[in-house]
C-alpha cells in the first residue's frame, strides 16, 4: 500500500536527504517528497541499496541510521492516525510530519497553522481577550457565541466529508459544497447561510494576516451568499398611540409597555435601555454615554410620550431585578401580548421562527406575532425617514452609515399599494376633466 524511501537528489556536499512517501489512497497514487533536514556527505548514502555505504572516513553511521529508521516509523504512524481521522495526505501533510519529527514545531502549532477548523478554535479562544479595534472593547460574549456556532457547522461539514479542512481548502469548491450542506442537510435559511459565509471570510482574513497558507479564492466575488431580504415589520404612529393609550393594570406588563414606548421613540436597543449607568436624563434630552454596539454617544430629544412615561417613576425608566438576558427574553415575549391587547392583529406577510425547527417560515401571520425588540429601531427610523434629514436620524441612532440606516427603513407593502392606487385615481380624474372641457 505504501513505501518509504530516503534519497539523495544532488551530487554536491553536504546533501540534505529527502524522504519519499509513496502511497495509494482511494485508487489515487500519491508520490510525495520533502527534505528530512538530515545533512550528510553524498558518498555516504546509496539510493539504490537504501542504506549507508562503507567508506574509509569515519562518520556517525549508527546515530544516522537510528534517526532515519525512527523517521520512517514516525511517518508510518502519523499516516495511520491521519488517514483514520480523514486528513488529506499530500506534500503539506508530509512537510508538517517531518517538522513534527524534528520538533521544529509542536503538535498544537502544526494543527492550527495548517488546519482551518483548528485555527477557528484558536481564533475563538483568543477572542475572549481580544480587543475590537473599532470599539476599543473586548469582543462580546454574543459575538463569540456566533463564532462558536459557525465552528459547529464546520465540524459537522468535516464529519460528513470525512476529511479535515486545511486553509488552502477554503476555496470556491468548498464554498459550493458548504452552502449545499447548509441548505440541504441543515435546512438553513439564506440569511443564516450569509452570516456563516461572512464569518468564514473573517477567519480567512485573520489566518492570511498571520501568514498561514490561505487560498486566495476566498476573496472572490463569488465567495458570498445573497440572503433573502427579510420582511421585518414596523409599528406606525397610530399603532404606537394605541400601545401608549392602552390601560394595563398588571404592574410588570405596564413596566414592559413603558420600556417599549421609550424604545419606539428613541430608536435605542434594549441593551441600551436596560443599562441605567449609561442611560441619563439631562434637561429635555436622553443622553447615552456610549451605545452597546458602537460605543458612540447619543443625545436624543425627549418625546412627549417618553416624558410622561418617565414622570411615572420620578424621571427614570422602569427598572427590572432580572438579568439582562432574562429581560430581553421577557421583553420579546410580553410586547407580543401588548400589541395583541392594542389591537395590532392585522394579517401581514412575514417571517416567523418555527419552534421545532428553529427556522424562519415565511407566511401570513397576525402582526403582533412578528414583533420583537428590534422593532423599536425599525419603527423609529421608518417613522422619521423622509420627514427629517437622514444625517439627523443617524446622529440619534448612531448608525455607521447612511446605507446601514436605509436597511432599517421598512415602508409597508400597503403603503406602496396605496401610492399606486392614488396615482391611478389621479390619472382617472385628469382624464375625466379633459373630457368635460372638450
Amino acid at each position: 500500500m505504501a513505501s518509504i524511501a530516503i534519497l539523495s537528489k544532488t551530487k554536491k556536499d553536504p546533501v540534505n536527504l529527502y524522504i519519499r512517501f509513496n502511497v495509494k489512497i482511494n485508487n489515487e497514487r500519491k508520490d510525495l517528497f520533502t527534505k528530512t533536514n538530515i545533512l550528510i556527505n553524498n558518498k555516504w548514502w546509496s539510493n539504490k541499496k537504501q542504506r549507508f555505504n562503507s567508506v574509509a572516513e569515519k562518520f556517525p553511521m549508527k546515530e544516522l541510521r537510528t534517526r532515519i529508521t525512527n523517521l520512517k516509523d514516525f511517518v508510518r504512524e502519523e499516516f495511520n492516525q491521519s488517514y483514520s481521522e480523514g486528513e488529506t495526505i499530500d506534500k503539506i501533510w508530509l512537510d508538517e510530519t517531518v517538522k513534527k519529527f524534528n520538533k521544529q514545531l509542536n503538535e498544537g502549532e502544526a494543527k492550527y497553522k495548517v488546519y482551518f477548523v483548528e485555527f477557528v478554535r484558536k481564533f475563538i479562544e483568543d477572542s475572549k481577550n481580544r480587543i475590537n479595534n473599532d470599539t476599543g472593547r473586548v469582543i462580546s460574549h454574543k459575538t463569540i457565541q456566533k463564532y462558536g456556532t459557525t465552528l459547529t457547522r464546520l465540524e459537522e461539514f468535516e464529519e460528513k466529508q470525512g476529511r479535515r479542512l486545511r486553509h488552502k481548502d477554503i476555496n470556491l469548491d468548498f464554498h459550493s459544497a458548504f452552502v449545499s450542506f447548509l441548505k440541504i442537510d441543515g435546512l438553513y435559511g439564506n440569511t443564516t447561510i450569509e452570516k456563516y459565509i461572512a464569518q468564514i471570510k473573517t477567519f480567512c482574513r485573520s489566518a492570511e494576516a498571520k501568514g498561514y497558507p490561505v487560498n486566495p479564492e476566498y476573496k472572490s466575488k463569488n465567495f458570498t451568499f445573497k440572503r433573502r431580504k427579510p420582511l421585518d415589520p414596523y409599528l406606525n404612529e397610530k399603532e404606537i398611540d394605541a400601545i401608549y393609550n392602552l390601560k394595563i393594570p398588571d404592574e410588570e406588563l405596564d413596566k414592559i409597555r413603558d420600556l417599549f414606548i421609550i424604545g419606539l421613540h428613541t430608536g435605542l436597543r434594549i441593551s441600551d435601555l436596560r443599562d441605567s449607568k449609561r442611560f441619563k436624563i439631562v434637561g429635555d434630552n436622553i443622553v447615552i454615554t456610549s451605545t452597546q454596539k458602537t460605543t458612540k454617544p447619543a443625545i436624543i430629544p425627549i418625546h412627549p410620550y417618553v416624558k410622561k412615561t418617565l414622570e411615572k417613576r420620578d424621571g427614570q425608566p422602569p427598572l427590572f431585578s432580572i438579568t439582562p438576558q432574562s429581560l430581553e427574553i421577557k421583553f420579546n415575549e410580553k410586547i407580543k401580548e401588548i400589541c395583541f391587547k392594542a389591537g395590532i392583529t392585522q394579517i401581514i406577510l412575514g417571517d416567523k421562527k418555527d419552534k421545532e425547527t428553529k427556522r424562519d417560515i415565511r407566511g401570513l401571520y397576525p402582526k403582533y406575532q412578528l414583533v420583537s425588540s428590534h422593532i423599536c429601531r425599525r419603527s423609529f427610523v421608518t417613522n422619521h425617514y423622509g420627514r427629517i434629514p437622514n444625517q439627523t436620524i443617524i446622529a440619534i441612532t448612531t448608525h455607521a452609515s447612511e446605507k446601514q440606516l436605509l436597511d432599517y427603513v421598512k415602508i409597508s407593502n400597503d403603503s406602496h399599494i396605496e401610492a399606486v392606487r392614488e396615482l391611478w385615481k389621479q390619472e382617472e380624474l385628469q382624464k375625466s376633466s379633459m373630457k368635460i372641457v372638450s
